[in-house]
């Protein structure tokens, strides 16, 4: 059993690249449409005030290390004249806490030219994810800072997409209650096929991932997310597009043509049907729905 929904294309991933250090940018390194790997440079900002702190941290971590080495020695010292008497065991012990204050000193050195790196980095903003870019807001010379509200770039995944399909909460009631009550057997993973806006199918079909678990208030429906294939984009976000569900499996129905079905008096869906001799009779069906140009039939048949 199948139903024709509405859905718009979504974007698999979207990611909208802002800056996380401030200052001039000097060259934009991608094309504008381009297809991004994660990680790949997209702008190139002006690094020499990150670059000479990361100096001046590294010189930092010089000194304490020299002034931790003095202390050591120092220490080593005091030991051997601590053995003859001619230092007191309080002088001692106060060079030790000296050598845990440099040792202190000399691991915050280092945290600040871990950070000055890290600061130096974001001077380069890099791809967060792969994908095709969009146009960029800034060029080389504007002045950035970081994580301002206006994007960059914003970078698309476009293969896979996901397909946002709308279902009306009573056809999902219904859809359930004839699963529970075995009119309706599940087919496994449900099937998804787009039907694209100049009415041709996609030759790929899609898989159902997940199916909220509210309504929408101000519209009574659920939606329904599907994944798709698109290898050569010829899908893109946005896009409106009919999606053919797979509900599930009748498993004691049959297809007629449309054509050979009548109407009674009474309203009720009619055939007429040949016997062994020949002899013809109408028969009065019930019918569950079409599948292309085919009634459903449950029941009379």
């Amino acid at each position: 059993q199948r139903i024709e929904l509405s859905g718009r294309l979504r974007p698999f991933q979207i990611a909208e690249v802002r800056p996380q250090a401030s200052g001039l940018i000097q060259k934009r390194l991608f094309t504008e449409g381009s297809y991004v790997r994660a990680g790949e440079p997209l702008y190139q900002l002006d690094s020499s005030t990150y670059q000479t702190t990361v100096n001046s941290a590294e010189a930092s971590v010089r000194r304490q290390q020299a002034s931790l080495n003095a202390l050591q020695v120092k220490a080593k010292r005091y030991q051997e004249l601590l053995g003859i008497q001619a230092v007191s065991r309080q002088e001692y012990d106060d060079i030790q806490a000296q050598i845990a204050l440099a040792q202190a000193d000399l691991a915050a050195a280092q945290a600040s030219v871990a950070n000055a790196r890290i600061n130096l980095n974001y001077s380069v903003v890099r791809a967060p994810i792969s994908g095709q870019t969009g146009s960029s807001s800034v060029t080389a010379g504007a002045l950035v800072t970081a994580s301002q509200p206006t994007p960059l770039v914003t970078i698309q995944q476009l293969d896979p997409l996901y397909v946002d399909i709308t279902q009306s909460s009573a056809e999902m009631l219904k859809l359930r209650q004839q699963l529970s009550s075995g009119a309706l057997s599940a087919s496994g993973q449900t099937r998804i096929q787009l039907i694209l806006p100049d009415g041709q199918v996609y030759p790929i079909e899609g898989q159902l991932a997940f199916a909220n678990a509210s309504v929408d208030e101000s519209t009574g429906a659920v939606t329904l997310r599907a994944t798709i294939a698109n290898p050569r984009q010829v899908l893109l976000p946005g896009m409106y597009v009919r999606a053919r569900v797979d509900q599930g499996t009748l498993p004691s129905a049959m297809l007629i043509p449309q054509q050979a079905v009548t109407r009674t008096p009474q309203g009720e869906a009619a055939v007429l049907s040949v016997a062994q001799d020949g002899s013809v009779s109408q028969k009065v069906i019930q019918v569950a729905g079409t599948q292309d140009d085919q009634w459903v039939v449950t029941s009379g048949l």
